[in-house]
């Protein structure tokens, strides 16, 4: 037995669009879940700032809650360039609040660690110095040179 379905054009765009939309809502729920690093727990944010080779204190120095910007300005446009470079990309997260976690580096009190987390995922972050005239580096493996 054969089972035809016949449909308009306008029914077949229409279910055409619908799949579609399905398609990129799903795409972008995994994209915001699955590949962030688990930032939960202050544990598991320590955690993941050690395995990037950096060994900070326990507890973090300052935690803000922020706003990210539903248009980037310049500055905002050179730092999410900036977490490009570490593997993030926050034009995913514009107009969403987040919670940034600042730890220090116990090697060098002048630098901080900064992680940027939205729910309970790490969706950015930066190595900075705290220095006036310091340095901002990308949240990456531990190749990174912090200069004293």
């Amino acid at each position: 037995m054969k089972l035809f379905i016949t449909l308009s054009k306008k029914s077949l765009v229409a279910l055409i669009a619908a799949i579609v939309l399905i398609l990129l809502i799903l795409g972008q729920l995994m994209t915001l879940g699955v590949s962030a690093p688990d930032g939960s727990t202050n544990q598991t944010r320590v955690d993941y700032i050690e395995q990037l080779g950096y060994p900070v204190e326990e507890t973090p120095a300052e935690v803000r809650e922020i706003v990210i910007p539903q248009t980037f300005s310049e500055v905002y446009t050179k730092y999410n360039a900036l977490q490009i470079q570490a593997g993030f990309d926050l034009t995913a997260y514009k107009g969403k609040s987040a919670t940034v976690y600042a730890y220090l580096l116990q090697e060098n009190a002048d630098y901080r660690v900064n992680l940027i987390v939205c729910g309970d995922r790490v969706i950015g972050g930066d190595v900075s110095s705290v220095r006036l005239d310091g340095e901002m580096l990308p949240l990456a493996d531990s190749g990174q040179a912090i200069s004293n």
